[in-house]
């Protein structure tokens, strides 16, 4: 079994999903961790934000990935700005919870 390392602290958990989703998106296993106490603590920095943890083997990838993300969404075939409002566009998956 490989150890995952922490790449990435986010305030919030809405954050650190969407980053979490960019890395799956490149082809990297991420997994969120954090504790709001249920969402009483939602938006509030009393804790210690929510974690990226990624394998170490991907670990200098998911920092790189992280540090330069994309400037806007294209669609990959075209090239052009994606419609996220069709049934297709790209969403959020929350497996984690």
């Amino acid at each position: 079994m490989s150890s995952s390392v922490e790449v990435a602290t986010f305030y919030s958990q809405t954050e650190a999903l969407i980053a979490a989703e960019y890395l799956r998106a490149n082809g990297l296993v991420a997994t969120v961790m954090g504790d709001d106490a249920g969402g009483a603590f939602s938006g509030l920095t009393l804790s210690k934000g929510f974690r990226i943890y990624v394998p170490q083997a991907d670990k200098h990838v998911a920092i790189e990935l992280l540090e330069t993300p994309p400037s806007e969404i294209t669609d990959q075939t075209m090239g052009e700005p994606a419609d996220l409002s069709s049934p297709d566009a790209p969403g959020i998956n929350q497996v984690e919870y």
